[in-house]
């Protein structure tokens, strides 16, 4: 009759291979899931900007008329039944 005797359970990693397993589990999270928190901040932002340039070329004065070119001016809005 023979005896053999096994480990009752696997060999557990060593030191270095479970520190090595921990970065590169910090590695794919921060690889994966952080951009899904960064992106709507990047788009957003990105968004202020265009908003922002747009907003700017829109407001800029416009050209004052020429000495011979009557200036014209709105009857609408606020007060403009009073003139």
């Amino acid at each position: 009759m023979n005896v053999h005797a096994t480990p009752a359970r696997p060999q557990s990693l060593s030191v270095g291979a479970a520190m090595l397993r921990v970065v590169i589990s910090l590695l794919l999270f921060f690889v994966v899931f952080i951009p899904f928190l960064i992106a709507p901040l990047l788009t957003l932002g990105a968004a202020f900007l265009v908003y922002v340039v747009l907003r700017s070329r829109g407001s800029r004065p416009r050209q004052v008329p020429g000495p011979g070119v009557p200036a014209t001016t709105s009857a609408a809005g606020f007060g403009a039944g009073t003139s």
